[in-house]
């Protein structure tokens, strides 16, 4: 399903948030909105290998990250009401955790001495919430919020050190939680079973997000949103593993078990968070020209469209700092696009794709 999403899905981004920088006209009472959306970029392998499997010519990269939405909104004068199933994907590691990794994977034997450092955050989600518009003559402001009930979810760290010799020679620690056991195991860890039984089946979230727009001229207008601006995801008593692992010759472990793997697999309560996204817009209205930037932790990236009339809507021409060339279509409510970084979609790295429309009455 992810891998269809990203297909489907990759830049309507610059669409849905500059597209409300122009505010909702005065002799409309409301509207509803169908859209599809994702931002997904990955440095090491192209998507669809982040998703099917590596192959041995990655790159040495530091995270992969995805973040993509179906959505539907229905809003009267200044109130909306959201419905939304989100994925989100977030991957940082050290550059060392990419080579290694290939190295187990197609077994192949380490060279040389390798940190490993990987800080994971997965989770799907359905969600429903509201928001409400503050505005003035030339501003408006919009606090929103929403309550996810999780789907699935990974959350996790792995700190290890690999060093070189004869076959796998390392040295690992792992906090990982979960609601289905997914973490590879090198042929050495044993299979995951809750000895008490007592995981939650259920878990939540929690998220307040706040956008706003500003026109300073009648030429300009600004707008900004920070999504999960506070947010919560609460899984109540985890599933959960915890191992220190020592495999092969070992030196400066970091962590001691013995020379074999130990640790603990009962649950084990959870609360965390995911940092907020910052997406930055300015529409320039004598060039019908867009900028955007786009903010999460690692990942950045900056964006101009330039819009041309086409019979009775427009075409825009999109590139992106990321290397990403792109065109979108808008025609009364629907808007699609699709921005990428390689015409060979197995190729591509990073993506913004999307497909929206909305009905004003």
């Amino acid at each position: 399903m992810i891998k269809k999403v990203i297909l489907l899905s990759s830049a309507i981004a610059i669409a849905n948030i500059a597209d409300a920088t122009a505010g909702q006209p005065s002799d409309y009472s409301g509207d509803v909105r169908f859209s599809l959306s994702a931002e997904a970029s990955s440095e090491p392998v192209p998507i669809d290998q982040m998703i099917e499997g590596w192959e041995q010519d990655a790159d040495t990269g530091e995270y992969a990250y995805a973040d993509m939405s179906l959505a539907a909104s229905a809003s009267y004068r200044n109130f909306t009401l959201n419905a939304e199933r989100r994925w989100f994907y977030s991957l940082k590691f050290s550059p060392d955790t990419t080579a290694v990794y290939l190295d187990a994977e197609f077994g192949i034997e380490t060279q040389q001495d390798r940190d490993l450092n990987l800080v994971a955050k997965v989770f799907q989600a359905r969600g429903i919430g509201g928001s409400y518009r503050f505005e003035g003559e030339n501003w408006s402001v919009s606090p929103a919020f929403m309550l996810y009930k999780l789907i699935h979810y990974q959350f996790g760290s792995f700190v290890g050190r690999s060093f070189a010799d004869e076959g796998s020679n390392f040295s690992a620690s792992l906090s990982y939680y979960f609601d289905e056991y997914r973490f590879p195991s090198f042929d050495t860890l044993p299979e995951y079973e809750d000895p008490q039984g007592s995981a939650s089946q259920e878990w939540f979230g929690y998220s307040a997000s706040l956008s706003g727009a500003w026109a300073p001229t009648d030429e300009l207008e600004l707008a900004l949103q920070v999504r999960d601006l506070w947010n919560l995801l609460d899984m109540g008593n985890s599933a959960h593993r915890s191992i220190c692992a020592e495999v092969g010759e070992v030196t400066n472990p970091v962590c001691s078990s013995g020379g074999a793997a130990s640790g603990d697999d009962n649950p084990k309560a959870l609360e965390t968070s995911i940092k907020s996204t910052v997406v930055a817009n300015a529409v320039y209205k004598p060039l019908d020209v867009y900028v955007q930037y786009y903010w999460y932790d690692v990942y950045r990236n900056l964006s101009i469209e330039k819009r041309y009339p086409f019979g009775s809507g427009k075409v825009g021409v999109v590139g992106t700092s990321k290397r990403q060339l792109g065109a979108a279509f808008y025609w009364q409510g629907l808007s699609a696009s699709y921005i990428v970084d390689d015409l060979n979609i197995k190729q591509v790295r990073d993506a913004r794709i999307g497909l929206s429309y909305q009905y004003r009455w």
